[in-house]
């Protein structure tokens, strides 16, 4: 892979991520029917799996796993209405579900119904899918959510220095604020918090992986010569280039930045997703407001485009 010359203009940085998005939108299209997982795809397009999901779902508006399911479903449909029907068992294999129950329980999920109650043109008359699925008339970056009260996203590039950090690692998001009680004590015990700074990331996503499963970071910088002691996890980030943007407000203020990050700027930058986990680095480390407001900067590793 060489990298893209600096200074491309916004068009050739677009056409890049769309030309690789769709050499997988075409390999699904081929192959719905065998085993895609997220890393086989991400290769392909030769974006980091850690990112690719986002890409993906910035460009063609729903997520890997939704897409390949609705592409199966499409092709059981049509099967399914088709003279000399066969079993549904027969269905779901042909489609590229693993099993009977996976189709069915695909099938009501996505068009309210069991496929044994399907007849031909129920679907357009009967089903959630027309009132769940927004119109989306051509796959294309470039359409964020829409911003709340004017608020204007401004992408900054920052290389960050090597940082040696403390964390908790917190698995299901029932135990996030126990962990975070956690790290606070141990930063208060070792008086550098308040004061250090507080960060989260995850190499999971959130779009593909269960809450029950969702791993994540919770994340103290160790000020210069820490001792690094207790029941803590310690570990050192790399230096890296990072485009960040800042969000202050709820957490729904924090998924419109993110989704300017991936659906706006990153596909007109000349830069791409480095093989490394995002982060979320907090302004404040005051805790006294619950974190019902956040300030924080979404910080999505870089590197020059490729081809």
């Amino acid at each position: 892979m060489k990298s893209l010359e600096k200074g491309m203009d916004h068009g050739q940085s677009l056409q890049n991520y769309e030309q690789r998005l769709n050499l997988v939108l075409d390999h699904i299209e081929r192959n719905f029917d065998r085993s895609l997982s997220l890393e086989h795809l991400a290769d392909l397009a030769h974006f980091s799996p850690f990112h690719f999901h986002r890409l993906f779902k910035a460009y063609v508006g729903e997520t890997p796993h939704i897409f390949v399911r609705r592409l199966r479903l499409q092709k059981a449909l049509a099967t399914m209405e088709l003279k000399g029907r066969k079993s549904l068992t027969e269905v779901a294999l042909e489609s590229g579900f693993a099993q009977s129950s996976d189709f069915s329980r695909a099938f009501r999920d996505v068009y309210g119904y069991a496929p044994s109650k399907h007849v031909k043109g129920r679907t357009r008359e009967d089903s959630k899918i027309w009132q769940d699925v927004p119109e989306r008339k051509q796959y294309a970056f470039g359409s964020p959510v829409e911003p709340v009260d004017g608020e204007q996203f401004q992408v900054r590039i920052e290389t960050m220095p090597s940082q040696r950090i403390a964390f908790v690692r917190v698995i299901g998001g029932k135990g996030l604020m126990e962990g975070l009680e956690r790290l606070l004590a141990w930063g208060r015990r070792m008086n550098i918090y308040p004061g250090a700074q507080l960060a989260a990331t995850s190499p999971d996503s959130p779009d593909i992986v269960p809450p029950s499963r969702y791993r994540m970071d919770l994340c103290m910088v160790l000020p210069a010569a820490t001792k690094e002691a207790g029941r803590m996890s310690f570990a050192t980030w790399p230096s890296l280039r990072y485009a960040m943007v800042h969000a202050h407000g709820d957490i729904h203020k924090v998924s419109r930045a993110w989704n300017h990050l991936f659906a706006k700027w990153l596909p007109e930058s000349g830069y791409e997703p480095d093989h490394a986990p995002y982060l979320e680095l907090f302004r404040n480390s005051d805790d006294s407001n619950g974190w019902s407001i956040l300030d924080l900067d979404c910080c999505v590793p870089i590197r020059p485009l490729t081809r």
